[in-house]
């Protein structure tokens, strides 16, 4: 009877609920009552939690269970409002708002309050901070008309010479690249992102022709490089994945050196281009949060850039002539005819387009960028 009494006249050990209104544009949930705590859960201003306690300056409220099971995590107090307590005695205490204060008050924060500002964790689809991402890694490009003009001509000489050659031509397609990306949110779920990337792919090729008793042999390096300035809308449809869509503009050159040699006699074929465009581009991301400030950051984008209106210098030098003949002009791309074989495709840089007898199809090339990028990097929230 006495441990009855003793009991019933007890106050209750549990935690009386409390309703807290979240003040702040984004109300962090920690997992711990601590400021270094980490971020499990944002809350949109105005939603209204239910607080199981409170333990100095942090509030125990409940939340929808994560993948993790979290179904509760810490608030500050300086982003809530309490609305309402349930007493030990069962009837509810109102709250009221704060008061508009006269012009002589000046409103106070605790330093934790001030500390104790919105921010979303790296990696889980909201984002609320300024980011810069460094990447590097692959590029694959298609190369276009300065592929098909460095093996073009390989296989023109091959037809003077009435041999077949041992080898084609390598183009240059696959690049190591590197950039930067500035991120700027502008919802929890949409942000826009400006970045600058560099890659630059070329390859070296040795063609030899049989039969013959020299045994001629045919060089060949085509190359590019591009420098694509981009802006880009980043979705974040799920937690931690984004799409990823924009344009770039392309700041690219491109080049050519072919030579062939046969016994004393020797030709040599040198080109450098300059152009400028837009390509467009699309892609996926993933950010794997490695601390609140810090994501590794996983792309795979892929690129429609065929640019035109390359202008340049293009040389020529054999060996029978004593300096070389330079021509400051446009790439053209054009189809050599062949006597009882198929057109074969070359490229040159010309003042004028090319209009001999033996020319067809006659065009500004194409350099085309359009292809695959894979990269990882490493953002950092400022």
């Amino acid at each position: 009877m006495v441990l009855f009494l003793f009991l019933a006249g007890s106050p209750n050990l549990g935690a009386a609920p409390i309703k807290v209104k979240v003040t702040a544009e984004l109300a962090n949930i920690r997992l711990k009552p601590s400021i270094s705590s980490v971020i499990i859960r944002q809350i949109a201003q105005g939603e209204i939690l239910e607080a199981v306690r409170k333990e100095g300056e942090w509030y125990l409220v409940k939340i929808e269970p994560d993948e993790s099971g979290n179904a509760s995590g810490y608030v500050h107090e300086s982003l809530v409002l309490p609305l309402e307590e349930i007493t030990q005695t069962g009837r509810k205490t109102q709250v009221a708002e704060p008061v508009v204060k006269q012009a002589d008050e000046r409103p106070r924060r605790t330093e934790a309050a001030v500390r104790e500002t919105p921010a979303a964790p790296s990696g889980e689809g909201t984002a609320s901070a300024w980011s810069f991402t460094i990447s590097a890694g692959g590029n694959y490009a298609v190369g276009g008309d300065l592929n098909k003009g460095a093996q073009g001509l390989a296989d023109y000489l091959g037809a003077q010479l009435t041999a077949a050659s041992k080898t084609t031509v390598a183009p240059a397609r696959v690049s190591f690249m590197f950039g930067g990306e500035a991120t700027i949110p502008l919802s929890s779920w949409l942000q826009i992102a400006f970045g600058a990337d560099y890659y630059s792919s070329s390859k070296n090729s040795l063609v030899s022709y049989l039969p013959s008793e020299t045994t001629p042999t045919f060089a060949a390096k085509p190359r590019f490089q591009a420098i694509p300035v981009s802006a880009a809308l980043k979705l974040h449809p799920v937690k931690s994945f984004y799409l990823k869509l924009g344009v770039a503009f392309f700041l690219a050159n491109c080049g050519y050196y072919c030579r062939y040699e046969n016994d004393l006699f020797w030709q040599e074929w040198k080109g450098d281009a300059k152009a400028q465009g837009f390509g467009y581009f699309g892609g996926l991301g993933y950010d794997w949060a490695v601390s609140e400030s810090i994501a590794l950051v996983f792309e795979a984008i892929g690129q429609y850039a065929p640019i035109k209106g390359f202008s340049g210098t293009g040389t020529y030098q054999d060996s029978t002539l004593n300096d070389p003949i330079s021509e400051d002009g446009k790439l053209y791309a054009y189809n050599a005819a062949l006597k009882g074989r198929s057109a074969v495709p070359l490229i040159i840089i010309r003042s004028q387009k090319p209009a001999e007898a033996y020319v067809e199809n006659a065009r500004e090339a194409t350099i085309d960028f359009s292809g695959l990028s894979l990269r990882l990097g490493v953002k950092i929230k400022l």
